[in-house]
C-alpha cells in the first residue's frame, strides 16, 4: 500500500518542477500561444480554484492553508478505510498529490502559480496547474469509485 503513495509524491514533484519552469521561463502575466487552443501562463492565484477569495485582502491565504493541511492529514485515513477499492484510492492518491503541491505555493508565496490555459477563441477557462488537474481527476475517479461500489450494493 505505502507503494501507492509515490503517486501523489510524483504529483507533488511534476507540480512543482512545472510550476519552477513557468516562473522561470515565463515573465508574470505573459502569454505564450502553444497551439489555438492552449497557452502557457503565468499568473499568480492568492485564491481557491478559478480564483475563488483571490480578492479577499489576505485572511484566505491561511484559511486555504488550514483546509489543505486537514486534507492531507485526512486523507490518508480515507485511503486506509477504502484500500478495496482502488478506483477511489486512486482518486484519492492524485488529490492528496496536488492538495500537497498547491499547499506548498500558499506556504512559500502566498499564493498558487498557474499556468496552463486552454482557450476556444474568446473563450478562456481559467488557468490552473498540474495540482488542480490532478485533484479535479481524483475527484472525477473518486467519484466515479463511489458511485460503482453503491450500485454493487
Amino acid at each position: 500500500m505505502l507503494k501507492l503513495y509515490l503517486i501523489s509524491l510524483s504529483i507533488f514533484l511534476l507540480d512543482i518542477l512545472s510550476k519552477n519552469y513557468i516562473q522561470d521561463k515565463i515573465i508574470y502575466g505573459e502569454q505564450v500561444e502553444i497551439t489555438s487552443f492552449l497557452s502557457l501562463v503565468h499568473f499568480q492565484n492568492p485564491g481557491a480554484a478559478f480564483s475563488f477569495l483571490s480578492d479577499q485582502g489576505g485572511w484566505q491565504r491561511y484559511f486555504l492553508i488550514v483546509i489543505s493541511l486537514l486534507a492531507v492529514i485526512y486523507i490518508p485515513w480515507l485511503i486506509n478505510q477504502y484500500k478495496k477499492n482502488i478506483l477511489i484510492v486512486l482518486g484519492l492518491l492524485l488529490i492528496l498529490g496536488g492538495a500537497i503541491g498547491n499547499l506548498f505555493d500558499r506556504i512559500s508565496y502566498g499564493y498558487v502559480i498557474d499556468f496552463i490555459y486552454f482557450h476556444i477563441d474568446e473563450f478562456y477557462w481559467p488557468a490552473f496547474n498540474v495540482a488542480d488537474g490532478a485533484i479535479s481527476l481524483g475527484v472525477l475517479l473518486f467519484l466515479y469509485g463511489s458511485i460503482r461500489s453503491y450500485k454493487k450494493t
